[in-house]
């Protein structure tokens, strides 16, 4: 059975990966699975997620979740699922992670992008999201610099950007963000 495809966008809380991974989900011609660290941070129980736990036990669940998401990852691949990743790496520790396990495998990683104006406007009109929460993602997401394609979401739209990616998808068969991360990372 062959591997599966990896899209794995990565950008700030309200930058727009969720819109793009449904649309994408249209779109492409095979199916592909949307594994968003939004969805498994939210089986956590509520206290979890409200603030009814103190922040430091909090913290350490969380982590947990997120390393077990970015474990099932490789394990959804190799068995032949194509994914989208929808994650903030907001954390060296994730992206290392992340490179490490899915380096051998076909990887497009995305960075997702808009003005931190725009971020906080998108954020207020939400209301689902704390507010501060994508000024704080701002400037620790994207401090590993390498991608294989960037997407601006402010001045493009939603199926646009989708459209990029699945242009970048069929143009090459072979990315190498994640294979140089990984040289970085183990060296």
């Amino acid at each position: 059975m062959p591997n599966g495809t990896v899209i794995f966008l990565n950008g700030t809380s309200s930058s727009g990966k969720t819109s793009i991974s449904l649309e994408l989900q249209q779109i492409l011609d095979e199916p592909y699975l949307h594994i968003s660290v939004d969805k498994f941070l939210y089986m956590l129980p509520v206290d979890y997620i409200n603030g009814g736990k103190p922040w430091e036990a909090t913290k350490e669940v969380m982590f947990k979740v997120i390393k077990g998401m970015h474990h099932a990852l490789p394990a959804l691949v190799a068995t032949g699922n194509n994914i989208i990743v929808d994650h903030v790496l907001e954390e060296r520790q994730w992206l290392e992670e992340c490179v490490t396990l899915l380096a051998d495998y076909k990887v497009l990683f995305v960075s997702v992008t808009c003005s931190l104006e725009e971020l906080q406007r998108r954020e207020r009109e939400r209301g689902d999201r704390n507010i501060g929460l994508a000024n704080y993602q701002y400037n620790l997401v994207h401090t590993h610099g390498i991608y294989d394609l960037e997407i601006d979401t402010e001045y493009n739209k939603t199926q646009e950007c989708a459209l990029q990616i699945k242009r970048c998808l069929l143009g090459s068969p072979h990315f190498n963000a994640f294979k140089e991360l990984k040289q970085r990372v183990c060296n």
